[in-house]
């Protein structure tokens, strides 16, 4: 069987039709988009998973997997036309043979005692054997039903796939597997391979309870927040936090201090420095703490102690007073008023 796309107007050139984008982007997996724009460089030309396995170097398994999506929104059709001259096809290993990844498995103890393999080596388990498991088990029947729901749309045979081996492979509960996946959708990770990354760094830690991963959930909710606010301070919008700033920001939070406070620090530091500098408000931060500063005013006294002309300003401010000579201003106003 072959795939061919209707490429009409499209064949001499290589577009995207807008309505991949306004309707599919968010709702494909990375490997359907990755099939579609090759047969979209291709338009017009049929091939099938084996050429399409060669070009992305992933198991003709998978394409047809991925592909699955393409035929059931009927961008891409099946079509008897015979499929463009493919290179060699992958040798399929022998079933009772492992892969070399699965030699190379690394495995790992949570404290918990639950064993943990790198996500690469995880065995693959069939559509059939997915919908079999579904009819046996009514709570991982429950499991695809809800998450389906979660992410707004049919669940693709990778995404149910990761699902059941969450439950079956990894052990995780599916309640604790249903929380996981709405927390990843409500922080924009609908990428089913993330949810499957932080399922297993989860259960490495021994999260693995509705308890548990309630707590885990409102700490990541809190730590985006402190995030928001030091990316608002140093008006930095442009671009995400390194994993060295991250630890700035975990830092600055665990000391206990003022959340008004480490913002006055950042919005210092860039001023001072011209650019977002962590250190700089970092040192700012560390000296307020052993300073015993808690307040913003005892902060900004701190800050301008270090600058004259700064502290002057703010005193006038303080106190109402001029720097003006007022005795001069009288003077000149009583000659005028002479002359």
């Amino acid at each position: 069987m072959s795939y061919c796309i209707d490429a009409g107007i499209w064949s001499s050139v290589f577009a995207v039709p807008a309505a991949v984008v306004d309707e599919h982007i968010k709702m494909c997996s990375p490997l359907s988009l990755k099939i579609l724009l090759v047969m979209l460089r291709h338009g017009g030309i049929p091939v099938d998973a084996s050429w399409l396995s060669e070009q992305l170097n992933i198991s003709p398994a998978d394409i047809s997997d991925a592909l699955g999506y393409w035929v059931e929104t009927g961008i891409v059709r099946r079509t008897d036309a015979p499929p463009v001259a493919a290179p060699a096809r992958m040798a399929e290993p022998a079933a009772a043979a492992p892969s070399a990844a699965a030699a190379a498995v690394r495995e790992e103890h949570a404290p918990t005692g639950q064993r943990i393999v790198t996500i690469s080596a995880r065995p693959k388990i069939a559509r059939e054997d997915i919908v079999e498991m579904a009819n046996a088990d009514p709570s991982l029947s429950q499991l695809l039903r809800e998450a389906q729901s979660i992410l707004g749309a049919p669940l693709t045979p990778v995404e149910s796939e990761i699902l059941i081996a969450l439950s079956t492979y990894y052990g995780m509960r599916c309640d604790v597997t249903l929380m996981l996946l709405q927390y990843c959708v409500s922080t924009g990770h609908k990428s089913m391979n993330y949810v499957e990354k932080t399922a297993a760094s989860w259960l490495e830690r021994g999260i693995d309870t509705h308890e548990k991963v309630e707590q885990e959930i409102l700490r990541l909710m809190q730590h985006n927040e402190n995030e928001s606010k030091v990316v608002k301070a140093f008006g930095l919008h442009s671009r995400g936090l390194t994993p060295r700033e991250r630890e700035f920001v975990d830092s600055w939070f665990s000391l206990g201090l003022d959340e008004k406070l480490i913002c006055l620090a950042c919005e210092r530091a860039a001023e001072n420095t011209g650019k977002v500098s962590f250190a700089y408000a970092d040192r700012i931060i560390q000296s307020w703490k052993q300073k015993g500063i808690v307040s913003v005013k005892a902060a900004l006294d701190d800050l301008s102690a270090g600058n004259p002309a700064k502290q002057k300003q703010n005193k006038s401010a303080q106190t109402g007073d001029s720097s003006l000579d007022m005795d001069k201003i009288h003077r000149l106003l009583h000659g005028q008023t002479e002359g």
